[in-house]
């Protein structure tokens, strides 16, 4: 309660606020005042009315892949230009491809890297840094690796290695990102694999 020249009015508090009206009483001579509930009594009020922002553009790339079965031999790329075996795309970002790997060598094991396609560029994971020199064709890890098999599931994240950062030589395109990745967190029927995770472009 708040009281003012012997007239009292209630304060009414609000935690967020996109219309503001004074209150001007003409009628019976009493303060103006702010409130969101004024009585039909006030003939004049002023409103000041919060703008909406501006709209956002997509600036973060999400992901939740799996693969059914890992790889048990590393075959490179494909003649095609294809992925190697027991790799999926989880994100391409200008020259950069962010990409998951399942392998069955000895056990089953995930983890995220990323890819890049332009001289240049730089990339940071953990300890690993390359300044200037994450060159086209690179792929570097930047995710902690789960290892488990179908009896025995794996699921990590950045515990220690945090986010991994990529950024062309100009800028033009760099983003951060977070990846987890689990071995048959589904159950002992796969999928193998398992890769969830984001990236934010950086604007």
């Amino acid at each position: 309660m708040r009281a003012f020249a012997g007239v009292t009015h209630n304060t009414v508090r609000t935690k967020t606020v996109t219309r503001l009206c004074v209150y001007v009483d003409r009628k019976d001579g009493g303060d103006s005042y702010g409130d969101l509930s004024a009585q039909s009594k006030y003939g004049h009020k002023t409103c000041i009315v919060g703008k909406r922002g501006p709209a956002g553009n997509t600036s973060v790339i999400t992901w939740n892949k799996t693969v059914a079965v890992g790889a048990t031999i590393y075959t490179g790329k494909r003649k095609a230009g294809g992925l190697p075996a027991g790799a999926i795309v989880l994100a391409t970002v200008g020259p950069f491809t962010v990409r998951g790997y399942c392998n069955a060598i000895e056990g089953t094991s995930a983890v995220t890297d990323v890819v890049s396609g332009q001289d240049g560029s730089s990339f940071a994971w953990g300890d690993n840094y390359l300044s200037g020199d994450f060159n086209s064709g690179n792929d570097q890890q930047a995710s902690n690796s789960a290892n488990g098999s179908s009896n025995s599931p794996d699921f990590v994240n950045e515990y220690s290695g945090g986010d991994f950062s990529v950024s062309t030589g100009d800028q033009k395109t760099a983003f951060t990102g977070f990846a987890n990745n689990g071995v048959y967190i589904d159950g002992p029927n796969g999928p193998a694999c398992s890769f969830t995770g984001y990236l934010v472009m950086e604007k």
